[in-house]
């Protein structure tokens, strides 16, 4: 989620991008220190009922960190888990056909069912890793059902990252803001090509 959020806020410094995070437990009004009126559970719920004015809602609900757009995550892991394919589906076609956002940043958990066909919407896969045993056995195994069932081009698109983290992570209070100005700001800038930004 640091990673994303410092993505997310340099990447906006040159376009319109949204950030949305799809996992169960995001702790997003804890780590905020405030509440959400409108959040993705509301979102998703236009999405099942057909509302024709999605746009019009996500805008509503729009939330602002640096320069970088976000909707407030879900407020319960159910809202995660009972979303169908074809609402998440619609709702980022939705997004990217009718919004002014030229990017949109996932932040994705182990809640959605069809995570592939999600991540095979996407035209990069960043994944951090870790150098342990446990966690390049976790990953082969999850690259490994990729092949299986049938999505070598997310393997292709899979970008692996050995995240540094400096003070700006573990400060109190957490400022997002000031996630592009520590170590991971620098990692992100590097990888993004982009000393300026």
């Amino acid at each position: 989620t640091s990673f994303a959020l410092t993505l997310g806020q340099l990447a906006a410094r040159e376009k319109p991008v949204l950030y949305l995070n799809l996992e169960e437990y995001s702790g997003f009004e804890e780590l905020f220190g405030k509440s959400f009126t409108g959040t993705l559970s509301d979102l998703l719920y236009f999405v099942r009922q057909g509302d024709h004015n999605l746009t019009v809602r996500l805008n509503s609900m729009v939330e602002t960190v640096g320069q970088l757009d976000f909707v407030p995550p879900v407020q319960s892991p159910m809202d995660i888990r009972g979303t169908s394919w074809q609402d998440w589906e619609h709702l980022l076609q939705e997004i990217i056909l009718h919004s002014s956002y030229e990017m949109i940043v996932l932040d994705i958990g182990n809640g959605i069912e069809e995570v592939f066909q999600m991540l095979d919407m996407c035209t990069t896969v960043y994944t951090p890793i870790k150098t342990d045993k446990m966690s390049r056995s976790k990953l082969a195994q999850f690259e490994e059902l990729l092949s299986v069932r049938d999505y070598p081009q997310i393997l292709s698109r899979m970008v692996k990252l050995n995240l540094p983290y400096g003070q700006e992570v573990l400060a109190e209070p957490f400022r997002a803001e000031q996630l592009v100005w520590g170590t991971l700001g620098d990692f992100v800038r590097e990888l993004l090509g982009k000393d300026e930004v």
